[in-house]
């Protein structure tokens, strides 16, 4: 049985069918926009936070599907500062220009040391991400690419059927301080079956 179904298994039954229920709704939808409160944070929030930011030269989003391959517009007209990566090629399609293929543990090898401003990973701590030693790896290579000052978003579902540790500890090793700049707080939960919750961190100068 695939993870991710075997998580959703493991919800209460109220969530379960919460989750399930605003799948359906995408689907009905077509898939190519998701209205949820953690989309909310990320669409109005976290990504035009970073578009607007004039010194921003460029920002990593890890994670492609449908439903994100609108995101490199709202970076216009400089789109190309809104890089992408995901391990699976097939989902390259929803990337943007230069569009790069690899693991987060890897990033280090395909951009240079403190070459973006920016990191944001959200939905794979749980989804292809699971064990500590591998988030471990993803995080110091994210920590590598990043430019001093720079900012690591790591979105993620805080239940134990997706999520089995609290991240924090990982991130604080890997030299990750926290910060509240972007969100207000640097860890906000939504409230979303999955407790959704994104994690504000910034590269120590």
């Amino acid at each position: 049985m695939p993870r991710a179904i075997a998580a959703w298994f493991g919800l209460p039954w109220r969530e379960r069918w919460r989750w399930a229920g605003r799948k359906v709704v995408e689907l009905i939808r077509g898939g190519n926009r998701i209205d949820s409160p953690d989309r909310v944070i990320l669409e109005r929030q976290v990504l035009p936070a970073f578009a607007a930011d004039a010194s921003l030269r460029a920002l990593l989003f890890v994670g492609c599907e449908r439903y994100t391959r609108h995101y490199a517009a709202l970076f216009a007209p400089a789109t190309e500062r809104f890089r992408t990566l995901d391990i699976d090629p097939r989902r390259a399609r929803f990337g943007n220009a230069g569009h790069l293929v690899a693991a987060l543990q890897d990033v280090d090898q395909h951009l240079a040391a403190a070459s973006v401003d920016g990191v944001v990973c959200n939905g794979v701590y749980g989804f292809g991400i699971y064990e500590r030693d591998e988030l471990a790896k993803a995080l110091r290579a994210s920590y590598s690419v990043l430019r001093p000052g720079g900012t690591f978003v790591l979105g993620w579902n805080d239940v134990a059927a997706f999520a089995p540790f609290d991240p924090l500890d990982v991130a604080l090793a890997a030299g990750f301080v926290r910060d509240a700049t972007l969100l207000g707080a640097w860890r906000v939960r939504t409230d979303t079956p999955t407790r959704h919750t994104f994690d504000t961190y910034i590269r120590a100068r």
